[in-house]
């Protein structure tokens, strides 16, 4: 998600991006010269600029770059000698940086940045490129590109779902389907075109199969699997960014199962598949561990082992994946027969996450132990009293009371 859009106030991209932003609302800022200095004159004041100590365009450059997450140099031709100073400071910083031709993008210069800024974590934009004097009609171009882009990416984009498919907007349909809008509900998800979707999301021209062919299994699971099936035929994993990094939710999901059905090791699936197990949608992280689980069951001690550090990790996304892709039973998945005979194998996962503070870590981890009492209910049970034993924090007291809840109803 955009936070913050930073630029120079320069005429052109600078004042396009800065317009963009003032337009729908969301912060923005940035380094000036001294002076407020600009081709044309001064700075406006509505750009909320703060101004460096010298009037020389380098250090506000520099600063710009230095105080964002990653740099987009948007253009239409050769770079110009100031723009190509700003490539050449965030390519000295390390940090994030994207140039795109806007004369040669085809109209894909949004699903471009789109899927950058989200394998890049962006927060704060930094958006540079040429002068309106240099490249006429760039600002205006700049304008409408980031003005639809951050529609679709800052905290003021979200937006209610439709609980019913018959109650789907026909624009929200049109945006779903074309991959430029995320689903916000099942229902939506459910409604997505995914031969329509298909045909967006490519990165290089392919002719497609007739969607009966290609989509002849029914179920959601199942329509997703023969996506990813004929996109990884396709291109194998040369593209899989472009698709992880998709605005449209479900092709993340495609990405998720793209790397599920490549022919890469555990380990390395479960290295590739982190942005998608924390990404910000919740959808595209049950897809996620989902895709993933065929191998898990596979291959459960390299599982286990690999995703123990996970549950340690800072966000609850990570330790919350690292619980619900080992649950013995689980949902829309096989079951795991050795971790319903022997749960106790799971314990390294399990054990570090017996208080964790997230609800969302607690419900899953609940749940493990409320599948593994299905078979073995008096493992449960003796888990959760040395849990209780050990700690009494509200959040170790839920999902004991949680995780017994079948054994429970039995004994009634």
């Amino acid at each position: 998600m955009i936070e913050r859009i930073v630029s120079g106030g320069q005429t052109g991209v600078d004042r396009g991006a800065l317009d963009a932003a003032l337009e729908i609302g969301i912060a923005c800022g940035g380094w000036c010269p001294a002076g407020r200095r600009a081709e044309d004159g001064t700075i406006p004041p509505e750009y909320p600029l703060q101004e460096t100590p010298t009037p020389h365009y380098a250090g506000r450059t520099r600063w710009n770059i230095r105080d964002s997450d990653g740099t987009l140099i948007l253009h239409f031709g050769r770079l110009g000698s100031g723009t190509e100073l700003t490539r050449r400071i965030a390519d000295e910083t390390g940090k994030p940086l994207l140039i795109v031709n806007l004369a040669e993008t085809d109209g894909g210069a949004t699903a471009t940045i789109h899927s950058w800024i989200r394998s890049q974590r962006v927060r704060v934009l930094n958006v540079a490129g040429p002068r309106e004097s240099t490249a006429p009609g760039i600002s205006q171009s700049v304008r409408l590109l980031l003005r639809d882009l951050l529609k679709t990416m800052t905290p003021s984009s979200e937006r209610k779902g439709a609980r019913r498919m018959a109650d789907i907007p026909a624009e929200v349909l049109e945006q779903l389907n074309a991959g430029t809008l995320e689903t916000r509900t099942l229902a939506e998800g459910l409604a997505v075109n995914f031969y329509t979707l298909l045909g967006h999301a490519l990165p290089a021209r392919r002719k497609l199969p007739p969607e009966a062919t290609l989509f002849a299994e029914t179920g959601v699971t199942r329509r997703m699997a023969a996506a990813a099936a004929w996109l990884h035929s396709e291109f194998g994993l040369d593209h899989w960014d472009h698709f992880a990094g998709h605005s449209s939710d479900t092709v993340r999901g495609w990405a998720a199962y793209m790397l599920g059905a490549s022919g890469l090791p555990l380990a390395k699936k479960l290295d590739r598949i982190r942005p998608l197990a924390d990404d910000p949608h919740s959808g595209v992280r049950e897809w996620a561990w989902i895709a993933i689980r065929p191998n898990v069951a596979r291959d459960l001690p390299t599982a286990l082992s690999r995703l123990r550090p996970w549950t340690s990790h800072a966000s609850a996304n990570m330790r919350r994946y690292a619980s619900e892709i080992t649950r013995p039973c689980g949902v829309w998945c096989a079951h795991l027969s050795e971790l319903k005979s022997n749960p106790d194998a799971g314990r390294g996962i399990l054990d570090p996450l017996h208080s964790d503070p997230a609800k969302y870590v607690q419900d899953s981890v609940a749940n493990w132990l409320n599948d593994a009492s299905k078979s073995r209910p008096d493992w449960v049970d003796e888990v959760c009293r040395d849990w209780l034993a050990n700690s009494s924090t509200p959040a170790t007291v839920r999902i004991c009371r949680r995780a017994l809840r079948t054994v429970r109803a039995k004994a009634k």
